[in-house]
């Protein structure tokens, strides 16, 4: 009897013990805060990018047109200038499920460690923009910026513009099942040309 019972103990430490490695085998999520530079000075070309790669997969300069870029879910956001896509809502064609959450100017990147309760993502859709000379122009992006432009009272512009940091976002993946906070920190270099773009994002685990 006292070997059954020293068998059997054997048998479930050793069971204990090689879950226990299992688990220190397990892959833990990267959290850590990572910073992204991209060359968005062109005026027309969109730049795709996948936050699990940490890395532009493509632009439109590749001669791959945004009809192309729709039915594809590969990248989560695009960046042309200070407009931002999220791979979702009206622009996607392959049923990707990205979108933007927005907090208010208050909140800090380094505080936001979770996706807020009843966080409602915002998903891309047309806009109608009348340009210099009553040029119409429609493009399909997130309401998400770059960057801010200070206004008048009126609400109208001022010129020359004077830039202001967009808030702290967090964007769901193009899969629907990530989440990243992003912070973009600057959208002119050091010669005050617009269109260099760099921000800070991090994964958030749910």
């Amino acid at each position: 009897m006292k070997n059954l019972f020293f068998i059997g103990m054997t048998l479930l430490a050793s069971v204990f013990v090689s879950c226990s490695k299992e688990d220190d085998n397990d892959p833990q999520p990267d959290t850590s805060t990572k910073e992204m530079y991209i060359d968005a000075t062109s005026q027309k070309d969109w730049h795709y990018f996948s936050f699990s790669k940490g890395e532009i997969i493509g632009s439109d300069a590749d001669s791959i047109g945004a009809e192309q870029w729709a039915a594809r879910k590969d990248w989560d956001i695009a960046i042309c200038r200070y407009n931002i896509r999220t791979n979702s809502g009206e622009f996607t064609k392959a049923d990707a499920k990205g979108g933007v959450y927005t907090f208010d100017g208050a909140t800090k990147f380094e505080s936001v460690n979770k996706v807020p309760s009843g966080a409602v993502f915002v998903t891309d859709k047309s806009f109608t923009t009348i340009g210099m000379g009553g040029v119409v122009t429609t493009q399909t992006r997130s309401d998400a910026t770059v960057i801010l432009f200070k206004k008048k009272e009126d609400g109208s512009l001022i010129m020359p513009p004077v830039f202001l940091q967009a808030p702290v976002y967090v964007f769901r993946t193009a899969d629907g099942a990530g989440y990243y906070k992003v912070q973009f920190t600057q959208y002119q270099n050091d010669s005050s040309v617009a269109g260099h773009v760099r921000f800070n994002f991090a994964l958030i685990t749910q």
